[in-house]
């Protein structure tokens, strides 16, 4: 390998473009470059103000239907218990994780195609709302999906409308698994 193995990496440059480095670079050299990031989504919705957008929202429907505009933050409320117990109720897909600091939902895609599927439609909702869940592919078609609001720990209002709106997601099930389950309603 003599001088390791070489590479051209894309880095961002003062103007705020996209450049792709002049001469190959060794491997260590061109780790060290720092890649270029798409730009960093900034909401004009104050955190505080989840409650507002949300409001009484308590349907899947109604969940799904709100926009929470990446409202996120450390200065977003934990949701109540007893709130949380009544909107979940309206998500039946979703389980509260034991120590409920979250929700999650797992089923069986009916290939890993169909798992890309479902992953890349939720990586677009989450964009858009600027609010993204943890997803996990195991044994190439087993999906599952976690949501917590990192920042404070626990659930929150976008948790929530997240997971409605990742339900009205259209999914190629397994067979087998969609005639042990129920879909969830969008």
């Amino acid at each position: 390998w003599g001088g390791g193995w070489r590479r051209t990496v894309p880095y961002r440059v003062a103007d705020g473009g996209l450049r792709a480095s002049a001469q190959c670079l060794p491997l260590a050299a061109a780790l060290a470059v720092r890649p270029a990031r798409l730009p960093v989504r900034m909401s004009s919705i104050p955190p505080g103000s989840v409650q507002q957008l949300v409001g009484s929202a308590s349907t899947a429907a109604e969940l799904s239907a709100c926009k929470i505009g990446g409202c996120c933050g450390k200065d977003t409320p934990l949701l109540p218990a007893d709130a949380l117990k009544e909107r979940l109720a309206a998500l039946p897909a979703w389980t509260l994780s034991p120590n409920g600091t979250a929700i999650r939902r797992d089923f069986v895609a009916r290939n890993w195609g169909a798992a890309m599927a479902f992953f890349n439609a939720v990586s677009e909702i989450a964009e858009e709302e600027g609010h993204h869940p943890d997803l996990h592919l195991t044994g190439w078609r087993n999906v599952g999906v976690e949501l917590s609001t990192h920042a404070i720990g626990g659930l929150s209002l976008p948790d929530l409308v997240l997971a409605a709106k990742i339900d009205c997601i259209d999914v190629d099930y397994s067979p087998k698994w969609l005639k042990e389950h129920a879909l969830p309603a969008c």
